[in-house]
């Protein structure tokens, strides 16, 4: 009888991930990113206050880092040095492709694919909170393997958008951190 209510739940929600305007959905359109390693409209799946303090966190560490003749942060995001006038224009999307190219450039050159994805969980804090559990498959070379994680989004606007994930809150404080590093 478990298996059974399991499976059932297990279908329900996986046909409301296929559902718009649903937390799934916006879910899946972000790990259809990662499996089809497409960035297009990525930032559009992001919540505002992620996408202000990215904005903040790298104008903020490209400052500091230009203020010490260091354009290291300009040139990965740039690809040269530009003006800090430039470099207070450029919207938190810009930042946001970036900083995903660079994740994605870094699994490919390491052979690592996420070949499949399933949401196995949903915690509903409010009706404007919540967590989705999914588990990632991933091939690297011949190795296969498997990854759970917690995704939380937001309602905003009568949309369903994602706190940044945890892979692109980690590149963040490793940016933040080593911008501030003199070399």
């Amino acid at each position: 009888m478990r298996y059974l209510i399991a499976l059932v739940c297990t279908a329900l929600l996986n046909s409301t991930a296929l559902a718009d305007g649903t937390p799934e959905a916006t879910l899946d359109r972000y790990l259809a990113v990662l499996t089809g390693q497409d960035l297009t409209g990525i930032s559009t799946l992001m919540d505002s206050s992620s996408m202000k303090s990215l904005k903040k966190s790298m104008d903020e560490s490209i400052a500091y880092q230009a203020n010490f003749g260091e354009y290291g942060l300009q040139r990965r995001v740039f690809g040269k040095k530009v003006s800090m006038s430039e470099v207070t224009k450029t919207p938190a999307e810009v930042y946001l492709k970036a900083l995903a190219g660079e994740i994605l450039k870094a699994a490919r050159s390491q052979h690592l694919t996420v070949t499949d994805r399933e949401i196995i969980g949903k915690i509903q804090e409010n009706d404007n909170l919540v967590h989705i559990v999914a588990r990632l498959k991933m091939v690297q070379d011949d190795h296969q393997g498997t990854d759970i994680l917690v995704y939380t989004l937001v309602k905003e606007n009568d949309e369903w958008k994602l706190k940044f994930p945890a892979t692109i809150k980690q590149m963040l404080t490793v940016i933040e951190s080593t911008a501030r590093q003199r070399r």
